[in-house]
């Protein structure tokens, strides 16, 4: 009878253990980092005018309704280099109406929201007021209201935005 006197090699040293644990070690490794990372992470919120109706959400689109009444519209232009913000405000604009509120939304993070004053000019319908932050890469969304809320208008802005030109409306 012969006896085979190789040794065998502890279980640590194994390579199809490995091979059978690699998946296994990966996918917990993995599944905590994301874990970690959407507890740490928020996704903020979404700004709209939305509310919960039972199980669905609505839109108030009071806002847009006041401001198409009125025949309300704008041309804006935000030059991204130097912050500058140029809004001209077309259809029956108060003659009281000092001070307007754009809102730059980004679709996704909270952080990256604007809110800047314009002011009228005197003598005209045009506002002026200058960016907080330049804009990143990314879509964003709009929003210019009075100082009382009283009417909105809207519109979405793509890159590039060296100048962004764009022309705001009611929503529909």
């Amino acid at each position: 009878m012969k006896h085979d006197n190789t040794a065998i090699a502890p279980w640590y040293k194994q390579p199809w253990l490995w091979f059978i644990l690699a998946p296994v070690i990966a996918s917990v490794f993995s599944g905590t980092t994301f874990l970690v990372l959407s507890i740490v992470s928020s996704d903020g919120i979404v700004k709209d005018d939305y509310y919960q109706v039972a199980k669905g959400l609505e839109i108030d689109s009071t806002l847009s309704n006041n401001a198409a009444a009125l025949g309300l519209g704008a041309d804006l232009l935000i030059d991204d280099v130097t912050g500058d913000i140029g809004l001209t405000l077309n259809g029956d604009v108060a003659d009281d109406l000092d001070r307007l509120t754009l809102e730059i939304i980004h679709p996704i993070h909270q952080k990256y929201d604007q809110s800047a004053l314009l002011r009228r000019v005197p003598g005209s319908t045009r506002f002026t007021g200058s960016l907080q932050a330049s804009l990143s890469v990314g879509k964003r969304y709009l929003v210019l209201t009075p100082a009382d809320n009283s009417w909105s208008l809207r519109a979405e802005a793509l890159p590039p935005y060296d100048p962004l030109r764009t022309q705001l409306s009611p929503a529909h």
